[in-house]
């Protein structure tokens, strides 16, 4: 019944109050909420451990030693992620130095030097932004691909539709390149590249009416990914790099951003391979588990 009401109310007023908060302190204070309304809470986090048991069982790959602890780590890094969205475009560079270390910049600046652009291949997995808003602090512009969040996204609730447009609002003023949504057209993308710019994409998200995937295999099965990073970089020549935030401290991040030898499918291949090593050893921070029925299969190859 009341949902809703508390999800808008964290969402539009708590998290934003917290990030006047001295920082440490903000965001212990963060972990007193969840961003999510209290039956997508449950019916998100049931499906999650689902997927997660599911995958460790069947791949016999995964090992997860408590179940319901990961769970609790999971929730707390979302709402961490919450709050990173109003408190980090507040934050001088200095002071973001203190929540986010960052390795292997001088593989963005090899990359750069092609004059091709570049593709920061990255997933849900942690605080998937930091990567992002660091390099934005840093003086690195990066753009982004990211989903509608207008009333064409049938998967946003008004409450989403707002709080996502403030927060890519503020994620641009940070990260200062283009901001482009799976609804534009892929041409802009291209445009982007061709003028040596970064974009960050997403590697694991793709929305229901995407036909194409490229299977690797991944966790003791086979993962479907999309071939839109594939197509963009072995169309324009784009290198790649992989972006991974793993927690440090109860509140910091470290960004590892690492280079991709090769482009195409490869390429994505690649990404996926150490997309996986990441999961493997904290496997509570990926945000996917809940779609593992559709997005991962058993087995060595798809039929």
């Amino acid at each position: 019944m009341f949902g809703k009401p508390l999800k808008a109310l964290k969402l539009f007023f708590i998290y934003p109050a917290l990030s006047f908060f001295p920082m440490e302190l903000a965001y212990r204070l963060s972990l007193l909420f969840s961003p999510m309304d209290r039956a997508f809470k449950k019916e998100y986090m049931n499906q999650w451990k689902s997927g997660l048991k599911r995958c460790a069982k069947a791949g016999g790959v995964l090992k997860v030693e408590n179940e319901h602890a990961c769970a609790k780590r999971h929730l707390e890094m979302l709402s961490m992620e919450a709050l990173d969205s109003v408190l980090v475009p507040r934050l001088a560079p200095k002071q973001m130095k203190r929540l986010a270390s960052v390795s292997g910049t001088e593989h963005i600046f090899d990359a750069l030097y092609e004059k091709k652009g570049l593709i920061i291949v990255t997933a849900h997995y942690s605080r998937l932004n930091m990567t992002a808003y660091a390099l934005g602090h840093m003086g690195i512009k990066n753009g982004i691909l990211s989903q509608s969040v207008n009333r064409d996204n049938p998967y946003l609730d008004w409450i989403d539709r707002i709080y996502l447009k403030r927060k890519l609002k503020k994620y641009y003023k940070v990260t200062g390149g283009p901001g482009l949504t799976l609804k534009d057209s892929p041409r802009l993308i291209y445009k982007a590249l061709e003028k040596g710019q970064i974009m960050v994409i997403l590697m694991d998200a793709y929305p229901d009416t995407l036909k194409r995937f490229y299977n690797v295999p991944f966790l003791g099965g086979v993962l479907k990914l999309p071939m839109g990073i594939a197509r963009i970089s072995k169309k324009t020549g784009a290198p790649l790099v992989f972006a991974a935030v793993r927690p440090m401290t109860d509140w910091k991040v470290q960004v590892n951003i690492e280079q991709i030898p090769a482009t195409g499918e490869e390429g994505l291949r690649l990404a996926a391979i150490k997309l996986e090593k990441e999961i493997e050893k904290d496997p509570c921070q990926w945000w996917q588990w809940p779609y593992m029925n559709t997005m991962w299969k058993e087995g060595t190859a798809y039929p």
